[in-house]
């Protein structure tokens, strides 16, 4: 399934720094799985494809939307300028 949402963590010192270029931007995103440990354990994971951001517990993202294929295509792609 396809996702967009901003990346708005509450605790920015857990994320590398290829993750701190996106914080407060719209990102399209991926489903991921349920986190098993940590802080966030239970929590839906969601990630960034062909990033080295990792998974992000659905805390850290803000209006999660489910959307079609082309438009986060739209999105992914727009974030790949931006880099």
């Amino acid at each position: 399934m396809y996702f967009e949402a901003i990346f708005q963590p509450s605790d920015t010192s857990v994320y590398s720094t290829d993750a701190k270029r996106i914080f407060g931007k719209k990102i399209a995103l991926q489903d991921g799985w349920v986190l098993e440990d940590g802080p966030n354990k239970g929590q839906q994971g969601y990630y960034v494809p062909n990033s080295t951001v990792g998974l992000i517990p659905a805390c850290d993202l803000k209006e999660i939307k489910n959307i079609p294929y082309a438009q986060w295509k739209d999105i992914f792609n727009r974030a790949a300028v931006e880099a």
